[in-house]
């Protein structure tokens, strides 16, 4: 061995930087590890374990978990035309449909409003104590609304209650499972992201099913509902592990990445999208049984269009992998806005069926890469929570005011001669193509006009 070696066995207590300048022909790569010290910073407690694994038996059981999160959240969230229906022909018949409309859109909005604490309670390692208080929430909303006999308690139980619960539960879905992937990111968000899709048509069919087959009346129906919720949310409580360490320092609201303009332009573009985006699915079975459509059939629109979201969230996020996931929510975003005003025509039952199926097929492909969006706009993946918890905030805000403004204005236009819709389509409409253009400028920002993966 060279002189260098013999000076570092005479030295044990000098580290391995004072060796190699003494020795500049060693090979680090191969020297003795050195002795274990203790981290200089609190970061370098919680570093991060390597790239993420992208496939494995615990990397597709956080998509089973999320798909269960997603099941219970969005797809239950998926379901409230029919309850808009119900509520406004019987329990709260006496409420004007702006009023019954800011039921779903507190439950909407506290759902992707609570992701901004939430987020950062993941990055902070509270998974189990986040998401065992939100099923917890959840089910307990759901409950208290099947005791409800008056407008005020349905919005408090249904719509802050549940809202809180499922925001806490939603967060998980996405954050966790963004964690585990990376090349194959955009298809195990999509595949988890169904769920939505299959909630918002077992929910639907299983409340109507309950209502028209049996006697046990609303009350009950949403009870069973409600158990459904509870059986199912314990899945992700048993599969899902998060994968990167606590992150115990940092602030609420990622304040960099504000100042980032691609990033700034995005949450931007996404209130304007989420303002008219869930206008029609509030609205469709009211819509159908408002322009003769039977009552039977009407029911199913809500389904058709919660069905074709789920190939719309399938299929596209498998070739976001290959063409990059911008790629694929400017056109959907753009194509559901024009089908919203499509929508204006969409007078007969066949017309109004196809609306409803491509609506929803565009819709489900924006809920897919919305999540690996924010990754891609996210460098540091230890602020992905955060990042996540700041687009749901303004997604939520968007989702407040949109269909209680679509509801005054149908409201407003409407007469004991006929209920008039072409002014709420037509608002709904011109937000998404508003937001679908500001995509575009936040691609723009972030790649320029170069043909690449983005």
């Amino acid at each position: 061995m060279n002189g260098g070696n013999s000076n570092s066995n005479n030295n044990n207590n000098n580290n391995n930087t004072t060796t190699t300048e003494k020795n500049p022909n060693i090979n680090t790569e191969v020297q003795s590890i050195p002795p274990p010290q203790p981290p200089s910073t609190p970061s370098a407690i919680g570093s991060i374990p390597g790239p993420p694994p992208n496939g494995g038996t615990l990397a597709w059981l956080q998509v089973l978990g999320a798909f269960f999160l997603n099941f219970n959240t969005w797809g239950l969230l998926n379901t409230f035309g029919i309850f808009q229906s119900e509520y406004s022909h019987g329990l709260l018949r006496e409420s004007s449909a702006s009023a019954i409309s800011w039921i779903g859109s507190v439950q909407a909005f506290l759902m992707l409003v609570v992701c901004v604490l939430c987020g950062r309670l993941l990055d902070a390692g509270y998974f189990y104590v986040d998401i065992t208080v939100g099923v917890l929430l959840a089910v307990l909303g759901m409950m208290m609304t099947s005791l409800a006999t008056q407008y005020w308690h349905v919005l408090l139980s249904q719509g802050v209650v549940v809202g809180i619960g499922a925001g806490m539960c939603f967060i998980p879905s996405i954050q966790i499972v963004g964690t585990y992937f990376s090349t194959r990111r955009s298809t195990a968000m999509g595949i988890a992201a169904t769920g939505s899709s299959i909630g918002g048509i077992i929910y639907p069919v299983t409340l109507k099913q309950l209502l028209i087959t049996t006697s046990v009346g609303l009350p009950w129906a949403i009870r069973i509902m409600a158990f459904i919720m509870l059986a199912t949310l314990a899945i992700p409580l048993a599969v899902m592990r998060p994968r990167l360490p606590p992150r115990k320092s940092g602030p609420l609201i990622n304040a960099a990445a504000l100042k980032d303009p691609a990033f700034a332009m995005w949450l931007l573009a996404v209130f304007f999208t989420f303002v008219g985006l869930y206008i029609p699915f509030f609205y469709v079975e009211k819509y159908a049984l408002d322009i003769g459509v039977a009552p039977d059939l009407a029911f199913y629109m809500l389904i058709i269009m919660n069905a074709a979201s789920v190939p719309g969230r399938i299929f596209p996020s498998i070739v976001a992998d290959k063409v990059g996931n911008m790629a694929i929510m400017v056109p959907a975003v753009l194509l559901s806005g024009v089908i919203t005003l499509a929508w204006i025509k969409a007078d007969t039952q066949s017309g109004l069926i196809a609306v409803a199926f491509f609506l929803g097929l565009a819709s489900g492909s924006i809920q897919a890469v919305l999540p690996a969006n924010v990754a891609f706009l996210c460098p540091d993946l230890s602020m992905l929570g955060t990042n996540l918890g700041m687009t749901m905030f303004t997604s939520g805000l968007g989702l407040l005011i949109g269909s209680p403004v679509a509801g005054a204005i149908i409201d407003h236009q409407s007469s004991a001669g006929g209920v008039v819709y072409w002014g709420a389509l037509t608002f709904a409409g011109g937000f998404v193509i508003v937001g679908s253009l500001l995509l575009v400028v936040v691609r723009t920002i972030k790649v320029g006009f170069a043909l690449v993966k983005a």
